[in-house]
């Protein structure tokens, strides 16, 4: 299905304010997590959001990693921008929208395979959700149970796999996917990349609301925290990923007030966070309708 540019120019202005509105919405209803804000130097609010920012070039990396299981990746510029999309989605919107929003523009724009995509998408979460399972039982309180937990994580894993498979091939749905080792441990790597800073995020956090805390308990906090992704229905994941540390609080140790403190403080940053990218993809958007708007010099 090929769209015209009026189209395209339709849809992402159409997109643009949805996702401008649903700021404003948030920030109305969320004015408590920016009040916050005043109370945090200003150092950690900047250092936090260059965290972030290093997240999403990770998140570029991983997003190509996927899409070369099943296709040929994006150039840096157009990842740049898909992922900038996939992030706001993914925060205004429930599920985990932003792969609908990757595996749409993917198929319209390179015709890769919704199929194949879920498939290789399913994989990195596959291997995100053992790894996380690893570091939340391993660096934890009670780390004797990392065998049973990592295994439950692998079972769990390899079965959400089995059944996907199975679903497509009933249906006679061809899957693609070039799952050579390499490919397979770059995706690896690149995870262990994304869980490293995300420990280091959620440490600085955690320092703000709590003073006896190490390392290792950030690390095990993080694990905990990523498995609110599968749950996610809320935007955000608001909410779930609280439940997931209250109820794993005896594994990283830390209360419900801190979790709380340090929740507030991830969103309210992230939310600065998402304005700045925000404020990149308009202008971004902006310059590309200027390139194209800008007579030639032959004319």
């Amino acid at each position: 299905m090929q769209f015209s540019k009026t189209q395209k120019t339709v849809a992402i202005y159409l997109f643009l304010t949805i996702i401008l509105g649903l700021f404003g919405d948030y920030i109305f209803d969320h004015k408590s997590v920016l009040n916050e804000l005043k109370h945090i130097s200003p150092l950690l609010i900047i250092s936090l959001v260059l965290g972030y920012g290093l997240m999403l070039l990770v998140l570029m990396g991983i997003y190509n990693a996927i899409l070369d299981l099943c296709a040929k990746p994006l150039k840096t510029k157009e990842n740049l921008l898909l992922s900038i999309y996939s992030t706001l989605t993914n925060f205004f919107m429930p599920l985990q929208s932003g792969i609908a929003v990757r595996a749409g523009y993917l198929k319209t724009k390179h015709r890769v395979k919704i199929s194949s995509y879920i498939m290789a998408s399913l994989i990195y979460f596959a291997i995100y959700a053992v790894l996380s399972s690893v570091i939340l039982f391993a660096t934890g309180r009670y780390f004797w149970m990392i065998l049973p937990g990592v295994a439950c994580a692998v079972l769990i894993s390899y079965l959400v796999l089995k059944i996907a498979s199975k679903h497509f091939r009933r249906r006679h749905i061809k899957i693609n996917l070039n799952l050579s080792r390499d490919k397979i441990l770059r995706l690896t790597l690149i995870v262990i990349a994304q869980l490293a800073l995300q420990s280091a995020i959620y440490f600085l956090e955690l320092r703000q609301v709590s003073g006896n805390i190490n390392l290792l308990r950030a690390i095990s906090y993080t694990g905990a925290a990523n498995f609110s992704l599968f749950v996610a229905l809320t935007p955000g994941a608001i909410g779930f990923r609280e439940a997931f540390l209250a109820l794993a609080h005896r594994l990283h140790g830390f209360s419900n007030a801190q979790i709380l403190g340090a929740n507030i403080i991830d969103r309210g940053v992230f939310l600065i966070f998402l304005g700045c990218i925000f404020i990149i993809m308009l202008a971004t958007h902006a310059r590309n309708r200027f390139k194209q708007a800008k007579p030639s010099s032959d004319q």
